[in-house]
């Protein structure tokens, strides 16, 4: 006679937790503040003898706050949505307020600033698409009504193409990525070594690479 078998019981499973996920630009405040916390840390060693902390900088815990507080009140800018209406000037703003646009993101609002600080003002939407690499007429399209600049062409590139032998400074600063301290440098070097040849003899100028000159080669003509 066969014993029957004992019943098998099955172990409650402990109940898995998910850990919520985080979002890159709060990963990345994270990493700051723990390194600012270290740095911190660090400076109390500057109570101990000096063999223990050669040439350290002192970082007293009220600075380190101030730090954090400044880099956290910085990321929610960031993530704040434009209000309804709501228009940034890309002449004026710094890369936080710009990286609030929708899809710009870090690097492309630390593009158009560079761009900006390199080339003067943008003139106009199609300026700013021409200048900043990356920025092409789609994206320039869907920032339109977020921006403050006029559609162009007023202000915008020039409607007729430009002679760089016999334009003035004024005229040159409409071509697009040319400021007034890049057209004083182009009329100074004309005067200074003659006239350009052919348009490639404008990267002979400091300030003009072969990308710059592929913006400016379209509204440019050598005459005679």
């Amino acid at each position: 006679m066969s014993l029957p078998s004992p019943a098998t019981t099955t172990a409650p499973q402990p109940k898995r937790t998910t850990m919520p996920r985080i979002s890159k630009d709060e990963a990345r405040v994270l990493t700051f503040l723990a390194a600012v916390l270290a740095l911190a840390g660090l400076a109390r060693l500057r109570e101990r003898p000096p063999e223990f902390a050669p040439g350290l900088q002192a970082m007293d815990v009220a600075t380190a706050e101030r730090i954090v507080g400044q880099k956290v009140d910085e990321e929610r800018r960031r993530r704040e949505p434009l209000a309804p209406g709501e228009k940034i000037d890309p002449n004026t703003a710094s890369a936080i307020e710009l990286d609030r646009l929708p899809r710009v993101g870090r690097a492309m609002a630390d593009r158009i600033v560079e761009e900006r600080e390199r080339g003067g003002p943008f003139r106009s939407l199609a300026d700013m698409a021409a200048r900043v690499p990356g920025l092409g007429p789609a994206t320039i399209e869907r920032l339109a009504p977020n921006l403050a600049l006029p559609d162009g062409p007023p202000g915008g590139p020039p409607t007729r193409t430009l002679d760089p032998n016999r334009a003035s400074a004024e005229e040159l600063t409409t071509l697009p990525g040319i400021g007034p301290a890049l057209a004083a440098r182009l009329v100074a070097y004309r005067d200074s070594v003659g006239p350009f040849r052919r348009i490639e003899d404008l990267e002979r100028v400091p300030g003009i690479g072969p990308a710059t000159l592929r913006r400016l080669a379209p509204y440019l003509h050598i005459g005679p």
